[in-house]
């Protein structure tokens, strides 16, 4: 089963990586929430009753120690779709609402729609970067004009054809549906203009602290909504933001920009550059796509050369040019959508040095599901989560695949994480438990004792409890717990069992961590991977 798994997942990472296709996000059959950005669990109770024990975990090195590390953050990459830039929506200080039409003024090379751009440099790609699926086979192309890499082309075909010789000079047609006519010498061809603009890092969730060093920052859930913003830039909704100076202005040294927000479509952060230029340009300006829908607090952060014209036409602009004399910066997001933004800043002011480690029982760099847990006749576990009927989890992405319609592995491969938002009810004991089991689906408990313990990496809104889940766990029982502190940074934690109230464990089912308090806290959460003690970090 786990290597079906496996299979599975590298077709769902091959598809993402060529294709870079954004999914909606939709609710599971567990429970359809009215927010179509994520997906709610209410079921109170997943856990089967046994009171047979069966414990047979094999033995591993032992450790007697907490240690805490809070290093900085890593990020991974992504890319989205490009879109219309038309909105008006309304919201606090938080929330961006769009009305600029910076991208909606028509190049004078329009033909019925179309975009003419001659001259044009159209190179096979010299990495000789292809993939072959059943029938087709996809080529990579390079194209540049005016001097400017514009990015790449994919031609499909049933046979290895190249497009144009190297260094020959073409004509593009660009179709503005995602496909470009290219016509070199006699021959035209249609190929794929991929959703590359804004390829940049992101983290989730992104648990914001404001600095004084951020152009702009509110974070309501960690600094409280009556916290005035810090602002070194004015952001005026439904326009974008601007400099205290007017003019342009050279933010090279800047290196790019990062921005956290959460959003239930994608945006575009646009960069305008005076009206003497954005006319040169046709108001075709460079700009990037903020990650379709983010539900939870996301950075995306995006060096100068990231910001790409929309539409393939001469004349063109780099990023890194553009960002030598920058007016403001337009944030556009679709009419309707509800965008909220939390901070600004600058991308030098970005550590991007943590390198995270993988533990040896499950790690979300992998895109796997599992945890390897040595107990049982198949020695694995998978994430779940579990509530009590008043408290419920939100997840960013739809859930499921062909062989399981509650797994947690889209999460995990969008977010690098099992990351998500847990809300607590106001019942008698409101909970909200995230965990693994020590075997997939079993009711069994296991002796993991010689474990020692185990490690985690983390990032978490609120404090919680790690705890060691029996089965047949009856009301009132003392089960082995943990207090684990909150964290708004990656944090690598050691448990030894000497650390867990009762020290004991030997009757575990599942390896919860659980939110209970406060009643009606609703906040974030992710963890990032699970190991023996010592594994996480090197």
């Amino acid at each position: 089963m786990d290597f079906i798994k496996r299979i599975y997942t590298a077709s769902i990472v091959l598809s993402l990586a060529f294709f870079a296709a954004c999914g909606d996000s939709e609710s599971t059959d567990i429970t359809t929430p009215s927010d179509p950005s994520g997906t709610d669990i209410t079921d109170s109770s997943t856990v089967a009753k046994d009171s047979t024990a069966n414990k047979d975990c094999s033995a591993v090195k032992s450790s007697s120690s907490i240690e805490i590390s809070s290093p900085s953050k890593n990020q991974s990459s992504s890319s989205s779709d490009n879109g219309s830039t038309s909105s008006s929506s309304s919201g606090n200080n938080s929330t961006i609402s769009s009305s600029s039409d910076i991208n909606s003024t028509s190049s004078s090379s329009s033909i019925n729609g179309s975009e003419i751009a001659e001259g044009c440099i159209v190179s096979p790609d010299p990495a000789d970067w292809r993939i072959v699926s059943k029938d087709t086979v996809y080529m990579r192309y390079q194209i540049s004009c005016d001097g400017v890499s514009l990015g790449y082309l994919y031609n499909e075909t049933d046979k290895n054809l190249p497009i144009a010789a190297s260094g020959q000079n073409c004509t593009l047609n660009d179709r503005l549906d995602g496909t470009v006519d290219v016509t070199c010498g006699t021959n035209t061809y249609t190929a794929n203009k991929p959703s590359d603009m804004g390829v940049g890092l992101f983290s989730a969730p992104e648990l914001v602290s404001c600095k004084d060093t951020d152009l702009w920052c509110h974070s309501p859930i960690i600094d409280g909504t009556d916290k005035s913003p810090i602002t070194q830039m004015t952001y005026r909704e439904n326009e974008g933001f601007f400099f205290a100076s007017t003019g342009t202005h050279d933010l090279t040294d800047w290196e790019g920009i990062c921005i956290t927000y959460t959003s239930d479509t994608a945006a575009y952060i646009i960069l305008d550059l005076g009206e003497a230029k954005n006319q040169e340009l046709n108001n075709n300006l460079p700009q990037v796509t903020l990650r379709n829908k983010a539900p939870l607090p996301t950075e995306r952060c995006f060096g100068w050369k990231a910001f790409k014209q929309p539409r393939w036409a001469s004349p063109a602009i780099s990023g890194n040019d553009a960002a030598k004399a920058i007016a403001s910066f337009k944030i556009n997001q679709p009419s309707g959508s509800n965008f909220n933004l939390i901070r600004i800043r600058a991308y030098r002011d970005e550590d991007h040095s943590f390198d995270r480690t993988c533990g040896d029982m499950w790690c979300a760099e992998y895109a796997e599901e599992t945890v390897y847990t040595d107990c049982g006749n198949e020695p694995v576990g998978d994430w779940k989560a579990t509530t009590d009927a008043t408290s419920s989890v939100t997840w960013p992405v739809k859930l499921g695949h062909d062989f399981n319609p509650k797994s947690l592995l889209p999460v995990i491969e969008n977010y690098n994480s099992v990351a998500g938002t847990f809300n607590l009810g106001n019942g008698e004991n409101p909970y909200a438990k995230i965990g693994f089991d020590m075997n997939y689906n079993s009711d069994k408990d296991f002796d993991i004792t010689q474990w020692g313990g185990f490690c985690v990496t983390y990032k978490s809104s609120h404090d919680f409890f790690a705890e060691l889940t029996p089965s047949n766990a009856t009301e009132g029982q003392e089960i082995p717990r943990v207090l684990v502190p909150r964290s708004l940074e990656y944090t690598t934690i050691d448990l030894p069992w000497s650390s867990f109230s009762p020290s004991d464990a030997s009757t575990v089912n599942l390896v919860n961590f659980v939110f209970s308090k406060p009643a009606g806290a609703t906040g974030y959460f992710a963890f990032y991977t699970v190991g023996k003690p010592g594994t996480c970090t090197k």
